[in-house]
């Protein structure tokens, strides 16, 4: 197991350290506020552009292991394959946290530094960072098993042309009106979005990923060895 470690850090170090930097983007959009009227606004637009750079990187840490090679190899060890993917899935939700960490490090360095120039008016955004981190982690557990399965080229295609029927049916169904009763679901997710059911919402969600995220590992493990017999090197 040691050794799997050795290999994700020797290999993906500068991904993984690169979650620090993530977490420091949003101070490069401070350093330009006079180009919003509202920091609160920067702040989002600077998280929200971190996530999407540090969701990026993250995702390259699953390349150069589709290689017919190393998963025969892999196999052959005495932790197995099971063990190496469970190091790279731990390594995954650990650069995550890590991001997140450096993320509210760098945002309350921001709060501190708009207090001292005299804005007052500093809102918590937790409630939207939290969230999106575990939208990052649920992401990540559909990312790896595709990639593991058919490898980093036809797993990112074939997962853009899932996600593409997704977006044009998702579409079709809101263009065309076809759920009579969307008013109500309106309604009722309004509801459920109230400060009442907000945290038993994001609770129930959280859990939710982490489930999903064990449970892409367990798949992984089923799909790996027919993913290696279909890798192209």
């Amino acid at each position: 197991m040691t050794g799997f470690v050795f290999k994700e850090w020797k290999q993906n170090r500068w991904f993984i350290l690169s979650m620090i930097l993530c977490g420091a983007l949003p101070a490069v959009f401070f350093l330009e506020k006079d180009i919003f009227n509202d920091i609160n606004v920067l702040r989002i637009f600077g998280m929200i552009s971190a996530f999407l750079v540090a969701g990026g990187l993250q995702t390259m840490v699953l390349m150069g292991d589709d290689r017919r090679l190393w998963g025969y190899w892999v196999t052959s060890t005495s932790e197995g394959y099971k063990g190496f993917l469970r190091v790279k899935y731990e390594m995954v939700f650990g650069m995550v946290l890590l991001f997140l960490f450096s993320l509210q490090t760098v945002d309350s360095l921001i709060c501190a530094a708009a207090a001292d120039i005299g804005i007052t008016e500093i809102r918590d955004i937790s409630i939207i960072m939290i969230p999106l981190a575990f939208l990052q982690i649920l992401l990540r557990s559909v990312d790896i098993p595709f990639t593991l399965r058919y490898g980093n080229k036809k797993g990112s295609l074939i997962k853009l042309i899932y996600s593409l029927v997704f977006a044009i049916i998702l579409s079709v169904i809101i263009l065309t009106n076809i759920c009579n009763s969307s008013v109500i679901l309106f309604d009722a997710f309004k509801k459920l979005f109230t400060g009442d059911h907000l945290s038993l919402l994001f609770g129930v969600f959280a859990v939710s990923v982490l489930v999903i995220y064990y449970l892409s590992y367990r798949i992984s493990c089923r799909i790996y060895l027919k993913g290696v017999e279909q890798y192209d090197r």
